[in-house]
């Protein structure tokens, strides 16, 4: 009896393994989500060169996505990212959040029944709005401005997925992302940012919903 219900597991993991890799073929959607803490350099670009400086940033970015495999472990999709920005340079803080949308690829490589590796691209575009302080030569004071604007977002890295059910993947991602911001043009006063340029590596984990292809 004892040996007959350890083969019935034996048979049901078997059974379990290639089932888990299922919902990666052609055909299959992928549903789900990233959450991250950023933290890097920015270089400021001003008007005048006389007040070119550096900052840090630290941001927070919710990443959710669908994705279409178009073959077997290749998936396609739309990523819209949001992200809340705080800049720190010289005493003075910056905040601003954004939006953009994009396509996003990545390829699974499968590591025995459960895991798998892969390198995923992704770029996107979209709005930002910043809230900066704005310096008025003068008077020799801050003032505050608001600046809405547009950024583009590149990011490629490789991440590692844990399928705890043929439906439900935990991953951890590295990365490196590259982000540009510019301000809509008009007339300002005083000295202000009219670009920043932001490079950083970061790690984010998240959570995916795969659904597997019906059999016919």
């Amino acid at each position: 009896m004892k040996v007959r219900s350890i083969s019935k597991v034996a048979l049901c993991l078997c059974l379990l393994g290639p089932a888990v890799h299922a919902q990666t073929t052609k055909g299959s959607f992928l549903l789900g989500g990233s959450l991250s803490f950023q933290s890097g350099k920015s270089k400021y670009n001003y008007s005048s060169s006389t007040f070119n400086s550096e900052s840090k940033s630290t941001t927070f970015s919710i990443r959710p996505s669908i994705s279409y495999f178009v073959i077997d472990q290749l998936a396609v999709g739309v990523v819209t990212p949001y992200s809340y920005t705080k800049i720190k340079s010289d005493g003075v803080q910056s905040t601003g959040s954004s939006y953009t949308i994009g396509p996003v690829v990545r390829y699974y490589f499968p590591l025995g029944d459960q895991w798998a590796v892969f390198p995923e691209v992704a770029y996107s575009y979209g709005w930002l709005w910043t809230k900066t302080p704005n310096f008025v030569p003068a008077t020799g004071d801050y003032e505050s401005l608001k600046i809405n604007g547009h950024t583009s977002i590149f990011q490629g890295g490789v991440g590692l997925v844990y399928f705890l059910n043929p439906s439900i993947g935990i991953e951890g991602k590295v990365y490196y992302q590259n982000r540009t911001d510019s301000e809509e043009r008009g007339e300002r006063t005083g000295v202000v940012p009219t670009g920043i340029d932001q490079s950083s590596f970061n790690f984010s984990v998240g959570l995916q919903v795969y659904f597997a292809r019906n059999a016919k």
